[in-house]
């Protein structure tokens, strides 16, 4: 069954801030029932989001607006 990709990242992240540890992508991979494939294609995504700008969600009462904020 494929798996929801917010969900995989949710997942890796608060195994990482509740064990509060260093892991491998193997001790990754077991913790979370991931595969190793997974766990170093989604580790990837999350280095390249975390490099980029912030990005400021707005919502409204119609609509979503999205704006970038430059990182000082």
């Amino acid at each position: 069954m494929r798996r929801d990709p917010l969900e995989i990242v949710e997942e890796i992240l608060q195994t990482l801030e509740r064990k509060r540890r260093p892991f491998s992508i193997n001790e990754l991979s077991q913790e979370t029932g991931l595969h190793n494939i997974t766990i170093r294609k989604y580790v990837r995504i999350i280095q390249v989001i975390r490099k980029e700008p912030q990005l400021e969600v707005i919502k409204t009462r119609h609509s979503i607006i999205l704006r970038m904020e430059k990182k000082e």
